[in-house]
């Protein structure tokens, strides 16, 4: 593994976060919770216009981080809630509301979404889940390019703000990076906002 190769580096990091985000998930149960208060007065200072706006979140999968505190919260202070969904033959993703009176389906590489007949949106806000970040705003992710291939696209057309939700021992110092990652503007834990310095 070397600098040259980040891909390669990329994955054999994966292997070693991946256990890290579970001894994570399992030590600091009450994390959501944490999260959400901590992230409430950054994002209400950085989006004042909440009811204006669009906030697509995830849902969580294993030991990624829950969404749902957030999601109560975010949707308290008036944002219209979203879900990504991977569809089509391309694997493209996209985002559409996220009514939670209904139930999702799985897409289409078998994530929980909302169903086709919900409305695509563009966000505002992305809420992201990591296996590891840095402080110069670097993910990595599960490999599989989906975010970074929806985010190139969305800021190709409008302003959107990328913020990865993660544990704090998540961080991990000068992750490899390849030329089609897409920054975070932030990093929300359940000890700090990390506003990334541009």
């Amino acid at each position: 593994m070397t600098l040259a190769d980040p891909a390669a580096a990329k994955a054999t990091l994966r292997m070693f976060v991946r256990t890290r985000r579970k001894i994570l998930a399992r030590e600091v149960p009450q994390a959501a919770w944490m999260v959400a208060e901590v992230g409430r007065a950054p994002l209400a200072a950085r989006f004042p216009q909440a009811s204006r706006q669009v906030a697509a979140l995830y849902h969580g999968v294993g030991s990624e981080l829950s969404t749902h505190v957030l999601a109560d919260g975010l949707a308290a202070a008036g944002w219209t809630l979203a879900l990504p969904s991977v569809e089509g033959e391309a694997g493209r993703m996209v985002f559409r509301i996220w009514d939670r009176t209904r139930p999702l389906v799985r897409d289409a590489i078998g994530l929980q979404a909302p169903s086709i007949d919900q409305p695509l949106v563009q966000p505002d806000l992305v809420v992201l889940p990591l296996l590891a970040f840095d402080r110069q705003g670097r993910r990595l992710g599960q490999g599989g390019g989906y975010y970074d291939r929806a985010l190139e696209d969305l800021k190709a057309r409008r302003d959107v703000f990328a913020l990865g939700l993660a544990y704090s021992g998540q961080e991990t110092a000068n992750l490899p990076h390849e030329p089609h990652d897409q920054a975070l503007d932030a990093i929300l834990t359940e000890k700090e906002y990390i506003a990334v310095k541009v």
